[in-house]
């Protein structure tokens, strides 16, 4: 009988998991996730232990448990120096999913949420930064509002990170993020670790000062930790049923303020913490948000019976940022807001930010290959370039860009089809289709509150999917996907292979021990 081929010793050395070792991003990415979630889960646990100690054993439990599966990938798993593209954005899109499954089984265990369709909503919900609810927040505990208010900040931290960090690192080259400063290595911190560290810097500073600043009006301590935790992550969670309806003036311009510093790029964060007043007044796309806020705070305070300027500036700022907090039931006002206030929702914040949404960047980028095409029909002779932070952007990005955007109108029409064919009116099922994937929530069919009580079971579940495409831009959530069927098909070849491979394994392992034994006789 022959020895096994090098072909065939190829194949096996390649199934040995000493070797898989050097392959595992995904899996340390999910580990490294889990164990902020654990963290988190703790530091809430001891937070709310006077409150309620059931919940805060349960949170300390699942935070120990974590954290360990973190600290034990730390050990046993290896990060490749450089990982793929595939591997860092599918590794994020896993994260998403692992964190979903997680805390899942923590509002099960808890008892906050008997049912598992409505927790798995619920979590989708907190990661995804989408401000909706299954449950009424005055009841929860003081551990599980807290926790229930991190998991949005975990989730804004996600964003951010994807699109700070890891789309302009991966896709160098391929432009889908537009933005001014995609190619500028003096905004942020080279590399990926010190940038990542850098964003993570910013955000828990932000979200202090926030807190600070909602506690100096008078909030108590833990309606100032929500709420400081779900406005810089434009979550849009809130501890009463009615949002920021039952606050005074105080904590909605607080909330103003935080919402319109959230919905803006890191980059403009970072400009202005260093004081680069220049970039901050070269910017086309905050010129163009900050011209967003403002004609649409003076729309619908114009159109809007009833509604102060004041109300009309959080209302129009919540729904630029895609936060999802309101102040009043902006869904009985004129058809005339309702569909100013979708558009909005619809363009999202600056790409960069922890907000969603098609993106101000993308918005213009879209609006100005609309007037090029015209004016192409006009005089076919003219030469219009398009331009972004003073660069030209060459037909190949413009055909990623654009095809970024026709996905994500194709995702908001399929979310509002689905919808539909649950049982949603036509209206409510397109405005909340196109708030959901822009990771808004409130609309014509949820309410301005977010609370999906008026949805069918089967409605909620369908909303799951498309509040993680919202949260993960899209591309690292289609990469995820092509990772997860080549990792199918790759696992079939291995299988085949091994199948292949085991008879001749077989067969030489039965001639060395009958040889081993006639050997023996021998003697």
């Amino acid at each position: 009988m022959k020895s096994p081929t090098r072909t065939s010793r190829t194949r096996l050395r390649a199934l040995d998991p000493r070797r898989s070792r050097a392959d595992s991003h995904i899996l340390l990415t999910i580990c490294e996730g889990l164990a902020g979630l654990g963290a988190v889960s703790v530091l809430c646990a001891i937070a709310g232990s006077l409150d309620d100690a059931g919940d805060s054993v349960v949170l300390g439990l699942a935070g120990v448990l974590l954290i360990t599966l973190g600290a034990v990938a730390r050990v046993k798993l290896k990060r490749r120096r450089r990982p793929t593209t595939a591997a860092v954005l599918s590794g994020l899109a896993a994260t998403w999913v692992a964190l979903v499954v997680a805390a899942t089984a923590v509002y099960l265990s808890s008892g906050a949420i008997g049912r598992a369709d409505d927790a798995l909503v619920e979590a989708a919900a907190g990661f995804s930064t989408t401000a909706l609810t299954t449950l009424d927040p005055s009841e929860l505990s003081v551990p599980m509002s807290l926790w229930r208010a991190c998991t949005q900040w975990l989730g804004g931290l996600v964003g951010i990170l994807i699109g700070v960090v890891a789309l302009p690192m991966a896709l160098q080259g391929q432009r889908l993020t537009p933005t001014e400063w995609s190619d500028d290595d003096a905004t942020f911190a080279r590399g990926r670790i010190a940038r990542r560290r850098q964003v993570m810097a910013i955000y828990l500073g932000l979200t202090a000062a926030i807190g600070v600043a909602f506690a100096a009006t008078g909030m108590g301590a833990e309606d100032s930790a929500v709420h400081a935790l779900t406005t810089i992550s434009t979550g849009g969670f809130s501890s009463m049923p009615d949002s920021f309806a039952s606050f005074g003036a105080g904590p909605a311009a607080v909330a103003t303020v935080g919402m319109i510093i959230a919905g803006s790029g890191y980059a403009i964060i970072w400009w202005a913490i260093r004081g680069r007043r220049s970039a901050l007044t070269q910017s086309i796309e905050l010129r163009i948000y900050g011209a967003i806020l403002l004609f649409g705070t003076l729309l619908v305070w114009w159109c809007a019976d009833g509604l102060s300027w004041n109300d009309s500036l959080f209302t129009t700022v919540s729904a630029a940022s895609t936060t999802g907090f309101a102040v009043a039931d902006w869904t009985a006002l004129d058809d005339a807001v309702t569909a100013l206030l979708l558009v909005i929702i619809a363009t999202g914040s600056m790409i960069g930010s922890a907000g969603a949404g098609l993106g101000v960047s993308r918005a213009r980028i879209l609006v100005a290959f609309a007037r090029r095409e015209l004016r192409r029909q006009l005089d076919p002779g003219s030469v219009v370039v398009l331009k972004t932070g003073g660069q030209a952007v060459g037909d190949p990005a413009i055909e990623r860009i654009t095809g970024h955007q026709i996905a994500h109108f194709a995702t908001c029409a399929g979310a509002a089809g689905l919808l539909a064919s649950a049982g949603v009116d036509l209206l409510g099922a397109i405005y909340t289709g196109v708030s959901v994937v822009s990771t808004h929530g409130p609309g014509i069919g949820v309410g301005s509150f977010g609370s999906l009580e008026n949805l069918s079971r089967p409605a909620r579940l369908l909303l799951v999917p498309f509040m993680s495409a919202g949260r993960l831009s899209l591309v690292p959530l289609m990469i995820g996907i092509v990772w997860i069927v080549h990792a199918q098909q790759g696992l079939r070849r291995e299988l085949r292979a091994l199948w292949r491979v085991w008879p001749e394994r077989l067969a030489s392992f039965s001639l060395a021990a009958r040889r081993a034994l006639s050997g023996q006789g021998k003697k």
